[in-house]
C-alpha cells in the first residue's frame, strides 16, 4: 500500500510538487501527479508544498484504534521534538496518550541515547574514517536509492526509533509499538526488517486525534524541564553532536537541508572529508523543521528553543539510563533504481515537439518542475512527464490557435488596454484600415480611431456598448461593438464595415426615387392626355348637340309647313 497518496480531484496542474521534489519521484499522468514509489525517499516535501492539499500521507489512526478496541497492549514511543510541537512536557503528553487508550508512552530519546553511545564507540575504535550519521531516514533512503557509493560511510547503526522499539519489545514482548513523530520517512522505515514498531503517527495526525477526542493539552512554555535529559537535543540541528563526547583528531560537522546534504555527500565520495563525523539532516533545522512543523508553519528558531528547554542540560552525565543490552547495529543495503538514460537524439526530438529547435529556445524556466528543458525532455522519455507540462509552449500554442481564430474572423477586431494602446489587431482590421499589425500594435489607438469612444465606454461602466459611426478619415460606415474584460483590463472592439451596404442602400433609394419620378411623370402625362381628350370630347359634344338641335328644328319646320 502506498505511504503517500494524491487527491486527483484537487490536483491543479501547478507542478509545484515536481518542482520541489529533490529526487523527481513524481510523475504526471493525465494531468494528475502521482508518486513513483521506487524513487521516493519519503521526505514529505510534496505534502508540505502542495497549495491544494492534494497530497497527504495515509494515517495509521484507524489501525491503531482497532488494536485499542481489540484490547491489545499499545505502547507509544514519542520523538523528542514533541516539546516543540505540542509545547508541553512529557508527563502531560503521556497522560493524554493514556486517555486515548495507550497502555503507556515513553520517549524515543531513550533510543537516541543508545544510538549516540554506539556512535561514540565506533568513532573511538575507527580513527581516520569518515562517518555520516544514520538517524535521518530520508538521508538514509536517499543514499541507498540515489547515492549508493556513499553507503560505506553511513554509520551501521539503527535509527533512534528502531533502537527504542527494540528496547520496548524487550520490556513489552506482546505490545504493539506506535512511533509518534513529525517525519513521513519513518513510515517507510517502519517496513524495514530492523524496525520493530508497527505503526507511525505524525504529530499533526495526533493533534487531530486529540481534538476529535476533546483532549486539550496543557501548554508549558518558557520553563525548563524539571527532569533534564541530554538526548532530548537530537531533533535540533547539531543536537546529535551536542550529546556526543569528542575524540581527538576528529572533525565534527553539521549539515542540514537537501542541497547541502547532497553537496556534502559529493565531498565524502570524492575523499575530501577524512576524519569527519557528519551529522546529516534532510530537513532544515533538523526534525523541528520536519513535515508536521512545516505544514503548521511553526518557527524553527522557537522550536529549537523549546527543545533546549526540554533537555535543560549540556552535562553528558545527565541522560537516560538503559540497563538492558540492546544490539543497535545495522547493515544498509542499496536499493538503487536504475533508469535508461535517453540518447541526445531522443532528447532533441522531444525538444522539437515543444518548439525548442535551437538551444536559444530553451528557456529553462522551471515552470514544469524540472530545472532545464533537457531534464524535462528526459522525464518525458522516461514516462514521468507530459509534453503539455511546458507552460511557455502551451501558452504559445494557445496564443497561436487564438490568433488563428481571430485572424479568420470576417469582422475587424482590435483589442486595447486601459492605457488605450493597441494590444492585438486581426487581419480583417488591417485590411480595413490599410495598415500592417507591426505598425500599430503597442501604439495609441488614436492613430487608428477616435479614442473618445473608448474613454466614453470606460467612463460609462458598461461591459457592452454598440454604436454605428461614420469615419470621415476613411469614408467608412462601421457598426462597432465594444466589450470590456475586467479581469484583464482589455477592451475588445469588433467592427462590421457597412460602407458598401450603405452605398447599396443609397443606390437602391436613388433607383426608387427615379422610378417614383418616372411614375409621377407618366401619371401627369396621362392626366394631360385625359384632359385634352376630355376637352376635345366636350367641344365635339357641344357641336354635336348644336347640330342635332338644328337638324331637329329643320325637321320640325318642314313638318309644320306641310300642314
Amino acid at each position: 500500500m502506498s505511504i503517500l497518496q494524491f487527491n486527483a480531484k484537487n490536483c491543479k496542474n501547478c507542478y509545484k510538487c515536481v518542482r520541489y521534489c529533490p529526487v523527481k519521484a513524481i510523475e504526471i499522468k493525465d494531468h494528475v501527479a502521482r508518486i513513483i514509489e521506487n524513487d521516493c525517499i519519503l521526505c514529505g516535501t510534496c505534502v508540505t508544498v502542495c497549495p491544494q492539499n492534494a497530497k497527504e500521507d495515509i494515517p495509521d489512526i484507524g489501525a491503531i484504534t482497532e488494536c485499542l478496541i481489540g484490547g491489545e497492549q499499545v505502547i507509544a514511543s514519542v520523538a523528542p521534538s514533541y516539546a516543540a510541537y505540542f509545547s508541553t512536557d512529557f508527563p502531560t503528553l503521556r497522560s493524554a496518550l493514556k486517555d486515548l487508550g495507550f497502555a503507556d508512552a515513553f520517549e524515543t530519546a531513550e533510543g537516541a541515547y543508545l544510538v549516540k553511545t554506539e556512535y561514540e564507540r565506533l568513532v573511538h575504535e575507527n580513527p581516520g574514517k569518515t562517518y555520516i550519521s544514520s538517524c535521518c531516514s530520508a538521508v538514509n533512503t536517499y543514499i541507498k536509492k540515489v547515492r549508493p557509493k556513499a553507503q560505506a560511510y553511513l554509520l551501521p547503526v539503527l535509527t533512534p526509533i528502531q533502537a527504542h522499539a527494540k528496547l520496548l519489545k524487550l520490556r513489552y514482548p506482546d505490545a504493539k509499538i506506535v512511533f509518534i513523530s513529525p517525519c513521513v520517512a519513518k513510515k517507510g522505515e517502519q517496513k524495514e526488517k530492523e524496525s520493530e514498531y508497527e505503526f507511525t503517527l505524525l504529530f499533526d495526525e495526533l493533534k487531530t486525534w486529540f481534538r476529535n477526542s476533546g483532549i486539550v493539552l496543557q501548554e508549558i512554555v518558557g520553563r525548563n524541564n524539571v527532569d533534564p535529559k541530554l538526548s532530548r537535543l537530537f531533533p535540533k540541528t547539531g543536537g546529535i553532536l551536542q550529546t556526543m563526547s569528542r575524540e581527538v583528531g576528529w572533525r565534527y560537522l553539521t549539515v542540514d537541508g537537501f542541497d547541502d546534504c547532497a553537496a556534502a555527500i559529493d565531498d565524502v565520495i570524492a575523499g575530501r572529508m577524512a576524519n569527519c563525523f557528519i551529522e546529516m539532516n534532510f530537513c532544515r533545522a533538523g526534525c523541528v523543521g520536519g513535515p508536521s512543523f512545516r505544514k503548521d508553519r511553526l518557527s524553527t528558531a522557537y522550536s529549537e528553543l523549546k527543545v533546549r528547554n526540554s533537555a535543560n542540560t549540556r552535562d553528558h552525565s545527565i541522560d537516560f539510563v538503559v540497563p538492558e543490552e540492546v544490539d543497535v547495529s545495522k547493515e544498509f543495503k542499496a536499493k538503487r533504481v536504475l533508469r535508461m538514460s535517453p540518447s541526445d537524439a531522443q532528447i532533441t526530438a522531444v525538444l522539437r515537439q515543444i518548439g525548442k529547435n535551437d538551444p536559444s529556445d530553451e528557456l529553462n524556466c522551471g515552470m514544469c518542475g524540472y530545472p532545464t528543458c533537457r531534464e524535462k525532455a528526459k522525464a518525458v522519455l522516461q514516462g514521468k512527464a507530459e509534453i503539455g507540462m511546458c507552460l511557455p509552449y502551451m501558452r504559445e500554442k494557445a496564443e497561436s490557435f487564438a490568433n488563428t481564430v481571430v485572424d479568420i474572423l470576417p469582422n475587424a477586431l482590435i483589442s486595447v488596454n486601459t492605457d488605450l494602446k493597441v494590444q492585438q489587431i486581426n487581419k480583417a482590421a488591417c485590411e480595413l484600415f490599410h495598415i500592417s499589425a507591426d505598425t500599430v500594435v503597442g501604439r495609441p489607438v488614436s492613430q487608428l480611431m477616435d479614442e473618445y469612444d473608448f474613454v466614453n465606454f470606460l467612463a460609462s461602466g458598461q461591459e457592452l456598448m454598440q454604436k454605428r459611426v461614420y469615419h470621415s478619415d476613411y469614408s467608412m460606415y462601421l457598426d462597432e461593438t465594444f466589450q470590456l474584460d475586467r479581469e484583464s483590463g482589455v477592451i475588445v472592439v469588433t467592427m462590421k464595415d457597412l460602407t458598401q451596404e450603405n452605398k447599396q442602400k443609397r443606390k437602391n433609394l436613388e433607383t426608387k426615387m427615379q422610378a417614383a419620378s418616372l411614375a409621377d411623370e407618366i401619371v401627369n402625362k396621362q392626366l394631360r392626355i385625359v384632359h385634352e381628350i376630355a376637352f376635345l370630347l366636350g367641344e365635339t359634344a357641344a357641336e354635336t348637340k348644336t347640330a342635332v338641335k338644328d337638324l331637329k328644328d329643320a325637321i320640325l319646320l318642314d313638318e309644320g309647313e306641310e300642314k
